[in-house]
């Protein structure tokens, strides 16, 4: 009797179960952007630095200006224009105020800014049209970011913002992990590169360019190999050749044919395998082992297949080894409204291609009716996977848990 399935999940906690980060480098600020911080990071200096304006405007005394109104406005003495990255030279006396620009540092004395808008200049002098409140306009020093603070930490993405607020605590090195190189083999006599003939037999060779462009979209490296044919010597000099990048991905050659030959070849270079064949569809025949040390992934020559194995297993353990928290290795999972009917007569889990929008506050979704393993166009304009269960049956208005890839409409 043939050994049952793995289910997903424990296909999934099994890839997971031997993958680790990859280590930790120090990087150039922006060459951080898009990876994950592997430490945390404190503030050197209180941000704003110094008590500074937040408005082009006048600075003064709020006791001066408590009563100013249009028609009876509070007159003050100007005594000196501060611009922005200047230090004041004058203090603020009574009935005194300062010409300040936005960023400009408060001068001593003055504890109120008055927008420009809210004054009329009046020889050296300036007519204040308003009662601002006490501390008006100024920003103040350390409101945003206290020295020693904590900013950001470790396990932490860093994205624009990151980036953003680590250039201003003059971080010009940060600690991240490294993100895993990753080899793509596509292996079988019937495959010919985009730029060649294609001659009766053969398909183009569409796995490596999905594969490498799924691993650039998830923050990797793509390593695109040449394409390898049903020849166990090829295949072998092909796997020996991938294993110096630190994840392996190859395509076809791990089902059950007479010339998949990749499954023999891992064995007898010493493969340790952990699994092979989960119950879902597309993507039954997933291969996977850790071959020198390093996670192999032998994913099915269908095209859909392959792409969708990646999303469930090679995403996931990408982002483990790029050092993500465990709550960030998976698809995000959000439930939808179906917009038709759809059924899952299968015995394994399918995995629908999908389009998910939000209409009114409300997220629907709507698969392509072609859901072959082979038709590569039930990707195009898709964001999601529906996920049905062995003998589902849903009604168009049904809520459906999808598994989001792309950005929603």
């Amino acid at each position: 009797m043939p050994d049952p399935l793995l289910t997903p999940e424990q296909a999934q906690a099994l890839v997971l179960e031997h993958i680790q980060p990859l280590g930790v480098e120090r990087v150039p600020l922006f060459e951080a952007l898009g990876r994950v911080l592997a430490e945390g990071i404190t503030a050197r200096h209180d941000s704003p630095p110094q008590d500074n304006s937040g408005m082009d405007g006048y600075a003064l005394r709020h006791g001066d200006v408590a009563g100013a109104g249009a028609t009876q406005p509070a007159l003050l003495e100007v005594v000196e224009d501060i611009p922005a990255g200047h230090v004041p030279q004058q203090s603020v006396g009574p009935g005194q105020a300062s010409r300040i620009m936005t960023g400009a540092l408060v001068p001593p004395g003055a504890d109120t800014v008055v927008r420009v808008e809210d004054s009329r200049r009046e020889g050296s002098k300036v007519a204040i049209l308003v009662p601002a409140p006490p501390g008006a306009n100024i920003r103040r020093r350390g409101e945003d970011v206290g020295a020693g603070q904590e900013v950001v930490g470790a396990g932490m993405y860093c994205g624009p913002g990151e980036v953003a607020l680590l250039a201003s605590l003059q971080r010009a090195l940060v600690p991240v992990y490294r993100p895993p190189v990753v080899a793509i083999l596509s292996t079988g006599d019937e495959l010919v590169e985009v730029d060649e003939p294609l001659t009766p037999g053969k398909i183009v060779n569409s796995n490596t360019y999905g594969l490498a462009a799924l691993c650039l979209a998830n923050g990797v490296t793509p390593r695109m190999l040449p394409i390898a044919r049903d020849d166990e010597a090829q295949i072998r000099r092909a796997v020996e050749s991938a294993l110096s990048a630190d994840f392996v991905l190859s395509s076809g050659g791990v089902s059950v044919g007479d010339y998949d030959y990749v499954k023999k070849v891992l064995d007898e270079l010493g493969a340790q395998v952990v699994l092979w064949r989960v119950a879902m569809k597309p993507g039954k025949p997933l291969f996977f082992c850790t071959l020198g040390g390093k996670p192999y992934f032998g994913l099915p020559g269908n095209p859909v297949s392959s792409l969708v194995s990646f999303l469930q297993f090679v995403r996931p353990a990408l982002r483990k080894a790029a050092g993500h928290p465990p709550g960030a290795w998976c698809l995000p999972v959000v439930c939808a409204r179906l917009e038709h009917p759809l059924a899952n007569p299968d015995d394994r889990r399918q995995y629908l291609r999908a389009r998910l929008r939000l209409e009114a506050g409300r997220l629907l979704a709507a698969a392509p009716r072609g859901q072959g393993s082979h038709m590569l166009s039930s990707m195009l304009g898709t964001n999601g996977l529906l996920v049905l269960d062995p003998g589902a049956q849903l009604k168009g208005g049904d809520e459906v848990q999808a598994q989001l890839f792309g950005a929603l409409a």
